[in-house]
């Protein structure tokens, strides 16, 4: 069963426009490119894909040219593949030239990679979830303290019945949607985000890129298909934007955290309000800082006026 969606626009007659394309990023909180991206970055990505499903997990056989499942086990395959993370593979890519001059040309100006990138190879599911959206979120709400535009890019065809991602276009208008009562993870509750708002092409291509702002609304679908499902989503935010601070944790107290980073150590402040997070943005007691944090541990953390705001994983 396919998911019946709104379709996005298409932006790309407005690439060398970057003023253009700011205006209606503000406007529609996404902008949605079709078939930009470097083949020979796609490519090597794909290909890291590949080796893994085929030579790891023998989930695909050797010799496909489409991430086609062979039926194989895939019960206990893992969310986040230890054989991708780690590997340098997002490193590679967003060091490759065509893509930094894609996503520069794009907003008009030098961007900075944040350190935060997800890797996705998600294998078809029996059955679709009764909320075909219920992993709807904005990465805003779990990343105060700096500012960046999320980029999902898919590495193989992803139709309508594979899912894929949707977001909701304008949404981001109406702020942050989150309950703010419901620890640990604060989800946006079930019709916050009308049915009909919902949107994603038809089928989004190898090479596409669908970036979005921090307040958009979006989630992934299940893959109802035949064959993995293959993306990864990066963050950039421009020079003039708040950066995160990046480093490894050499200190930690129930009151400060000091980092070890490129440009020497950083300590910063903690308290009641700071915002200690997993991965996946599930919210951990503050007072138990000292016991979850480690020495070495390489964290990404959002700051305002040398206190932490947020304290989060750098990589995945």
């Amino acid at each position: 069963m396919a998911y019946a969606m709104k379709e996005l626009d298409e932006h790309n007659h407005l690439l060398g426009d970057p003023a253009a394309l700011n205006r209606v990023f503000e406007e529609e909180g996404y902008l949605y490119f079709r078939d930009v991206l470097d083949k020979d970055a796609i490519a090597a990505v794909r290909e890291k894909y590949f080796s893994v499903l085929v030579d790891d997990y023998g989930v695909v056989d050797p010799g496909e040219t489409e991430p086609v499942w062979n039926g194989n086990d895939v019960s206990t395959f893992p969310v986040k593949v230890p054989e991708v993370y780690g590997s340098g593979t997002y490193e590679r890519f967003v060091e490759n030239a065509a893509i930094n001059e894609f996503f520069e040309g794009v907003v008009g100006e030098p961007i900075s990679w944040i350190p935060s990138t997800e890797y996705r190879l998600n294998p078809p599911v029996a059955e679709a979830p009764q909320d075909q959206v219920a992993g709807r979120h904005q990465d805003g709400f779990f990343n105060n303290g700096y500012n960046f535009r999320i980029c999902w890019i898919p590495f193989a065809d992803i139709d309508e019945e594979m899912g894929g991602i949707a977001i909701a276009p304008k949404a981001h208008k109406r702020g942050y949607l989150h309950d703010a009562e419901d620890a640990p993870k604060f989800p946006i509750p079930a019709g916050a985000v009308a049915d009909d708002e919902w949107a994603r092409p038809k089928v989004y291509r190898a090479g596409d890129v669908l970036m979005f702002g921090t307040k958009t609304p979006h989630s992934g679908l299940a893959n109802l298909g035949k064959a993995f499902r293959l993306s990864m989503d990066v963050r950039f935010s421009t020079a003039n934007d708040p950066q995160p601070v990046c480093g490894d944790l050499t200190e930690v107290t129930s009151e400060s955290i000091t980092l070890d980073t490129s440009v020497g150590p950083i300590k910063l402040v903690v308290d009641d309000d700071t915002y200690l997070r997993l991965k996946d943005g599930a919210r951990l007691p503050n007072e138990e800082i000292e016991t979850l944090l480690n020495v070495g541990d390489s964290l990404m953390v959002g700051a305002q006026d040398g206190r932490a705001v947020l304290i989060r994983p750098q990589k995945g």
